[in-house]
């Protein structure tokens, strides 16, 4: 088995059943986190946290890998991938090598089609759960202290949820998903909600929605788990725009940590990093190690999370972001608002690459007001469906387009009509864009 072949594998069981699934169907009815559940709990040796959200969840993982890597050995799980599959699994911010990625999962090939041989047409076994279970396997071979894991779209049909965790984490959640999770904000909520599990010691909130942080509140409570909340018992403070990235202060409990950088734009970063850290002081109380700030400071510094409001060139300006729906928009704009962008007199050429079934309707509405033109492209991978219908649907609610075949078209007409360029797609555009400016 080569790399390509590793990867193949773990989409295998789905894709054989994929012509016999209905796509409309919610979680509920098509997803089986049962089939790997004894498997990854029996893996499950060492202490994890599962973090899950409608955005950021990927953001604040990296972020408490980070700082736990600085007195413990730690694991990070995290999808998608920008440019190697090899970077969903970490140990200490290094993603594991190829050889290795291909011989964890030549290890539970036969594994996988025991379980696969018994299906009906219709079920597969996770894409997601074959990633745990490789995770899983991985971090015990490399002997972490400490495991991260960011839960996928949800977390009551997540196969990832079924790793045994004394912590968790529950980003902002907004209406996303909806035909897996559900159409309401309560829907939702009440999905992401379960990776709160009997016997964990404590579960960690962004700032909520009154409708989500009901559903989240009485979920902690009916379990008996322990709930710390933004806003309340940790929050950013005093945030500012730096060149650099975003500097701020944070407060935990009665602890005031002043002017924490991290090399990431926009106010949520500032609040992502105060989850973070509050987790993070707790879990290196439990094991009676300081809090150390400076150690932290210094830590991160050195943060590097790709696609996420990264300002790939200043002249012309491009950025680039892996938003995909309209609540996603405001951040962008707040970031351009503070460096200065997005006033009237600015010529922005907005360049969108969302695949059909994602939001890009609502990205195009949201940020036509700053926009000078907009144009619309896909990515090169094959299993993202990017049609012309966009253009059309965009002409009918009045928002004119510019229709191209390919990332590098996008970029070539954007740097022709505008000094100032941003780039909002899905993480496998992201991907084609890394490559041109690698």
């Amino acid at each position: 088995m080569n790399k390509v072949e590793a990867e193949d594998f773990i989409y295998k069981s789905y894709l054989k059943a994929e012509k016999f699934i209905d796509y409309s169907d919610k979680d509920s009815s098509k997803r089986h986190p049962e089939l790997t559940k004894n498997a990854i709990i029996s893996r499950s040796k060492t202490p994890a946290v599962l973090v899950t959200g409608s955005k950021g969840k990927g953001s604040v993982a990296c972020m408490i890998s980070q700082i736990l890597s600085t007195k413990k050995r730690v694991g990070l799980m995290t999808s998608p991938h920008i440019s190697n599959f090899c970077e969903r699994f970490r140990v200490n911010g290094v993603p594991i090598s190829d050889e290795d990625f291909t011989s964890r999962v030549s290890a539970i090939e036969s594994e996988i089609e025991e379980i696969d041989a018994g299906l009906p047409e219709n079920e597969y076994i996770s894409p997601m759960g074959i990633q745990a279970m490789l995770a899983l396997d991985y971090f015990d071979l490399e002997h972490t202290d400490y495991n991260i894991f960011e839960c996928g779209k949800g977390a009551r049909f997540d196969d990832v949820n079924s790793i045994p965790h004394e912590y968790s984490v529950i980003n902002r959640i907004f209406l996303e998903h909806t035909r897996e999770l559900g159409d309401t904000l309560s829907e939702i909520a009440y999905d992401k909600s379960h990776i709160i599990t009997e016997g964990q010691k404590c579960v960690y909130i962004a700032e909520q929605s009154p409708e989500a942080l009901s559903v989240i509140r009485d979920r902690a409570s009916g379990l008996g788990v322990k709930l710390k909340e933004y806003g309340k018992d940790f929050w950013a403070e005093n945030i500012r725009f730096e060149r650099s990235g975003m500097l701020f202060d944070v407060h935990i409990g009665e602890e005031r940590y002043s002017d924490i950088l991290v090399p990431l734009l926009g106010k949520h970063q500032a609040e992502n990093a105060a989850l973070a850290m509050a987790i993070c002081q707790d879990i290196f109380q439990d094991y009676g190690l300081p809090y150390d700030i400076e150690m932290i400071r210094k830590s991160l510094l050195t943060l590097k999370w790709s696609g996420r409001m990264e300002v790939l060139s200043s002249s012309p300006f491009i950025m680039l972001d892996a938003c995909i729906n309209r609540e996603s928009c405001s951040a962008v704009k707040d970031v351009l608002s503070n460096l200065g962008l997005g006033d009237a007199k600015d010529s922005i050429t907005i360049v969108i690459g969302i695949p059909d079934d994602k939001d890009y309707l609502g990205v195009a509405k949201e940020m036509s007001d700053i926009s000078s033109q907009i144009i619309l492209t896909r990515s090169s991978n094959p299993h993202y469906v990017f049609t012309d219908k966009q253009r059309e649907v965009l002409c009918n609610t009045g928002i004119e387009t510019v229709q191209t075949v390919s990332v590098e078209e996008a970029i070539s007409i954007a740097k022709k009509k505008s000094n100032n360029i941003v780039i909002l797609g899905t993480t496998s555009v992201v991907a084609d864009v890394k490559r041109i400016y690698s």
